[in-house]
């Protein structure tokens, strides 16, 4: 299924309703994972044997979203976040995020403090760009980010 975000961007997700809705959870991804990962099915099966809602999505540029990856920065996936809880949640909801959804988890929870009742964090890594991936580029590698805002590498 998708939806299109206040910012017109087209999201791929997965819900399922349950009886036991005081409590959703919403799952967020890491960076370049999608609602397909190991962690996230297994969520997903909990939250169905016990009876509470439960949504996945893809950010932008990620999985089945639309957009390209390379156009994705942590404040648009932060609306898509955003985006996706409004649109696709009601009452409070458990976020769940892994490593970047850890990130994005925090960001929520900042922005929509009535809504989240709840976040558990698996590796979370928030500011992961500046504190892991910077230090480690190459002279290069920073050189061409500064000057282009983009530096590609496998």
């Amino acid at each position: 299924m998708f939806f299109t975000t206040p910012q017109n961007r087209k999201l791929a997700y997965r819900k399922s309703g349950g009886t036991n809705d005081k409590l959703g959870l919403v799952w967020l991804s890491g960076f370049k994972s999608d609602m397909q990962g190991s962690k996230v099915l297994a969520l997903e099966a909990w939250a169905r044997v016990q009876n509470h809602s439960f949504l996945a999505f893809d950010y932008s540029g990620h999985g089945l979203s639309s957009g390209a990856f390379e156009d994705g920065t942590i404040g648009r996936w932060r609306e898509d976040t955003l985006g996706a809880i409004d649109a696709l949640t009601d009452g409070p909801q458990i976020l769940v995020g892994s490593s970047m959804g850890g990130w994005q988890a925090l960001l929520a929870a900042r922005a929509r403090p009535a809504r989240i009742a709840g976040l558990v964090l698996i590796a979370p890594a928030p500011d992961f760009t500046q504190k892991l991936m910077w230090p480690d580029l190459s002279p290069e590698a920073k050189k061409e980010i500064n000057e282009t805002g983009l530096h590609l590498q496998p």
